[in-house]
């Protein structure tokens, strides 16, 4: 068994990180990249529209860089190939489908509190001091904080610190023995790590505080990010060698459910019958803080240890780990959808020895033009009918042949109007000599061949069927199993 949990690419290396026949690696690869270029000569390698290309292999990525630099602006002449070449390191290097254990993936749930006097603590200032941390792994339960404490739980290890600034040291100190390969949580992209990192900063200076908190990874490299989200541009910092998968934007993309409320008390009632520590008898955590500290620190370690009984009922971290290793890329990517299919589409043209285009970014419209869905208005109407069609874009795709390597031309589309009159069949001699399909935007796809989009399409589509008949077969299993235990006058707990 052979798979990575986390790859990166720093200067001219790959800095690799998983398990190779049941050991971990943590190893340093000085990757050769490669692009190709246009070719007169016959070659092995071609371009989606057969053209022949060379492959040109470069001693490392800044020479690959600067050879796409100086040839940009060259009239006539492109230079193909996936430029991540991280990715293409990746799909090289595990050439084959990728073998994985879930459960040889180590991940930590982590939870911080903070003193919150004066309303919700500045993440980027970070002037209010960090109470209690708490994370998990394997059911190991370490925890920090400043007052008496007594486990109430043999797996529970409690470093009782002086003061604050011995916490943090002994935190990063403790965390970075344990080889974590995810981070999670509950808002932990927008909050606990970039508070901790930011509070590091204050409180020990920017030297001293980056020379701490880059313990916390495995390559002692953090890299400040800033992401634009619904509350403006939001600060956190990439781990790296860790991918962090915060469970709450997780659950949001893989719940398919709205909640009313997406703190994690409510969620963890709704999902396992569970809520957080009550303290309803103080005004505040603040207060819970300074006048219970036993019961506060319970309160930090229950929302580490909903987590797991969380994935363990939704699996939506298993989910991510199939994502990603189908398509050869880091978890965080399989959160994304451009960057996943721009892997997955050059892995599967490379296979046939088929380049992808160079890519074209244009700074004046970066927006990509959606489906247009018609504000509904509000009101009470007869003879309405609402159709659900299993997987309609991939079918479309599919009956069309709607492919890059496919097009053939474009014409001027008919109304809607025109088109149920029959106005299409004016292009019938398109249709029968060159064995097309019209869409009803204008474009025309020839079906000579199938184009590699479609038969992605239908790849994808053929495993989906195939899980979920696994999955409607497990689920009549448990069904079976639930009805056995009631016909034997049992009594089931829904969580």
């Amino acid at each position: 068994m052979k798979f990575y949990t986390h790859f990166h690419r720093t200067r001219n290396k790959i800095l690799l990180r998983g398990w190779h026949d049941g050991k971990r690696i943590s190893k340093v690869v000085n990757y050769k990249p490669y692009l190709f270029i246009p070719s007169n000569n016959e070659s092995k390698y071609k371009t989606i529209h057969g053209n022949n290309v060379d492959k040109i292999n470069f001693d490392s990525f800044k020479d690959a860089r600067d050879f796409i630099e100086r040839y940009k602006d060259v009239a006539n002449f492109k230079v193909y190939g996936l430029q991540d070449f991280e990715y293409v390191f990746i799909n090289d290097f595990y050439s084959d489908e990728i073998e994985y254990d879930a459960e040889m993936i180590r991940i930590a749930p982590l939870d911080i509190e903070v003193a919150s006097d004066a309303g919700f603590p500045d993440i980027q200032l970070a002037d209010k001091p960090v109470t209690a941390i708490s994370f998990v792994v394997n059911d190991d339960i370490q925890v920090f904080g400043c007052g008496e404490y007594t486990p109430h739980q043999n797996n529970i290890t409690y470093h009782i610190c002086k003061n604050e600034r011995q916490l943090l040291i002994k935190f990063v100190n403790t965390f970075s023995t344990y080889d974590v390969d995810v981070i999670t949580g509950w808002n932990t992209e927008f909050f606990d790590i970039p508070y901790l990192i930011n509070r590091m900063r204050y409180l020990f200076g920017e030297v001293e505080g980056a020379e701490l908190f880059k313990k916390l990874s495995p390559w002692k490299i953090v890299r400040e990010r800033k992401v634009m989200g619904m509350r403006g541009e939001q600060q956190t910092y990439d781990i790296v060698g860790i991918s962090h998968l915060d469970y709450l934007p997780v659950y949001k993309k893989f719940s398919w459910k709205e909640q009313e409320s997406y703190k994690l008390d409510q969620v963890a009632y709704h999902e396992l019958g569970k809520k957080k520590v009550d303290y309803s008898e103080y005004e505040s955590l603040l207060e819970l803080y300074k006048k219970n500290h036993q019961k506060f620190i319970e309160y930090n370690i229950r929302d580490i240890t909903l987590l797991p009984e969380l994935e363990t009922e939704k699996r939506f971290l298993e989910q991510i780990f199939g994502l990603a290793y189908d398509a050869k890329v880091n978890f965080n990517d399989a959160l994304t959808t451009v960057r996943m299919w721009d892997v997955i589409i050059h892995n599967y043209l490379i296979q046939n020895n088929i380049v992808i285009e160079p890519q074209k970014r244009d700074n004046a419209h970066p927006n990509i033009m959606g489906g247009h869905v018609k504000n509904p208005v509000p009101g009470k109407y007869e003879w309405v009918v609402s159709f659900d069609l299993t997987s309609l874009y991939p079918m479309l795709i599919q009956q069309y042949n709607i492919s890059p390597d496919t097009i053939l031309e474009y014409i001027d589309p008919v109304t809607p109007l025109e088109a149920s009159n029959g106005a299409y069949w004016q292009y019938e001699d398109i249709l029968q000599k060159d064995n097309a399909t019209i869409t009803p935007n204008g474009c025309v796809f020839t079906r000579q061949k199938q184009g590699f989009l479609p038969a992605l399409m239908e790849k994808i589509f053929d495993q989906r069927t195939h899980y979920k008949k696994e999955m409607l077969k497990v689920k009549q299993e448990v069904s079976d199993v639930k009805a056995e235990i009631q016909a034997r006058g049992l009594k089931i707990d829904k969580h």
